[in-house]
């Protein structure tokens, strides 16, 4: 039997990238996944410039934008106050040299990519790259002896039950993680105030860059991808959900109509929808452990947490890097495994790591914001720099307590005070307040 350096489980984003990198480091890997590619999975599909540059880090950037549109630019818009920027590239390198060392391959482009296409083009790369690629893959059991992970026992694509063998055991299979639910692995921090989410692809309209837009308790997205279409997503707080059921496809309008009337106006009189509507439920938050007695988890497996800022496919690339540079020092013997465990731990688990996670869960509870907060957006509409610097904190690229300090806040709130009655949120508040919180489906 083959003793391989790794065995990863799970050939999506997480997996296939971390499979990837070690098999460019020259180790032994096998990466296996139930699924067969091409296929789609539940996505956001969006990737912020720091993920775009993971992928020309890996030599991959081309592949991906010979069949997805690009963009330089995103457009926000909270409550009819729209804000248009992009992720600083100086902003870009320092988040590069502070996580990995080097700041080579950043790109300041977003693109909204279909799994068909992205999840292929990883495990293409994994394999050429000397990975050992099974898919239609199922893992029945892991191997545990004398406490520690050892490798795996599946059934493979034509029925015949095998057994493979490695020094670690990577658990890549998102957040229903087969190995963390094995392993019978506490979920802590967990946070289940979350969104409902809705999307379906449309062809018919070019809006150009991507755009987000929420007003109350409801938000929605349109981005191009591909096959000359766009992703049309809304999502709200999960306590509607059942109400949004009783009739998606009209409350899918219904939503879009309440947040941004133009859109909702452009995907009705313009739009083809090209598939059915997706929807998902339960994207409630949570942290595991990172690493123990021969296994290590990345991506969702070890962070999950809510769509709303579209950072997950982003945060898997991460994850996939770190995960690899501290695996390689290992099976080089340059560190022993707690040594780059520990190195690992201290990244993903950093206090910025920490403030972001908060970050997006507060968003995700999908609060109206308060008088203050849109009158940030205000002033951040005359100062560009801010603006770009706001939607780097979004990004997860500049920490969230830079931007959010006290100074910063006070700064710019007392900016926006002469011009925030030029919109019309501000025309009566209170009373406008009081109807976000009326469930629009009920």
């Amino acid at each position: 039997m083959q003793l391989y350096d790794a065995i990863v489980i799970g050939a999506r984003c997480s997996g296939a990238s971390t499979a990837l990198l070690l098999a460019q480091r020259g180790h032994r890997v096998l990466v296996v996944d139930r699924s067969s590619f091409p296929s789609d999975v539940i996505s956001t599909h969006f990737l912020w410039p720091h993920g775009m540059s993971y992928l020309n880090r890996w030599g991959l950037l081309d592949e991906v934008l010979a069949v997805t549109p690009a963009h330089t630019t995103v457009e926000v818009v909270n409550d009819g106050i729209s804000l248009t920027g992009s992720v600083p590239t100086e902003l870009l390198r320092e988040y590069f040299r502070d996580l990995h060392g080097d700041d080579s391959g950043v790109v300041q482009s977003y693109a909204s990519v279909r799994r068909r296409v992205l999840d292929e083009i990883l495990v293409g790369a994994a394999a050429k790259a000397g990975a050992e690629v099974r898919t239609n893959f199922t893992v029945r059991e892991l191997i545990v002896e004398n406490g520690q992970v050892v490798g795996v026992r599946g059934r493979a694509v034509d029925g015949e039950l095998v057994e493979e063998r490695a020094r670690i055991v990577v658990g890549a299979d998102g957040r229903n993680s087969f190995v963390a639910r094995t392993l019978a692995l506490p979920k802590y921090d967990e946070r289940p105030r979350c969104t409902f989410a809705y999307w379906s692809y449309w062809s018919g309209f070019d809006l150009g860059p991507a755009q987000l837009h929420r007003r109350g308790r409801l938000a929605c997205a349109v981005a191009p991808t591909n096959f000359d279409q766009n992703m049309v997503l809304v999502w709200g707080p999960s306590e509607w959900s059942r109400e949004f059921r009783g009739d998606v496809p009209g409350n899918y309008q219904k939503a879009l109509d309440f947040v941004s009337p133009e859109l909702g106006d452009v995907v009705r009189s313009k739009g083809t929808r090209e598939e059915r509507i997706y929807g998902t439920l339960d994207q409630s938050a949570f942290l595991r452990p990172l690493h123990g007695p021969g296994w290590v988890l990345v991506g969702d497996a070890e962070s999950a947490k809510d769509q709303c800022t579209a950072i997950g496919i982003t945060h898997a690339f991460r994850d996939a890097e770190l995960v690899s540079a501290a695996l390689d020092r290992w099976l080089r013997g340059d560190a022993s495994i707690d040594e780059a465990m520990t190195a690992y731990g201290d990244r993903r688990r950093s206090q910025n790591a920490a403030a972001y996670h908060d970050y997006v869960c507060t968003l995700a509870e999908m609060r109206p914001y308060r008088h203050d907060e849109l009158q940030l957006f205000v002033a951040l509409r005359g100062n560009q720099q801010e603006t770009d610097r706001f939607i780097a904190t979004h990004a997860d690229v500049a920490p969230v307590s830079e931007f959010f300090q006290a100074s910063n806040l006070f700064l710019l709130n007392d900016a926006a005070k002469e011009s925030s009655a030029d919109h019309a949120v501000f025309e009566d508040f209170a009373e406008t307040s009081r109807s976000y919180q009326q469930n629009l489906f009920a």
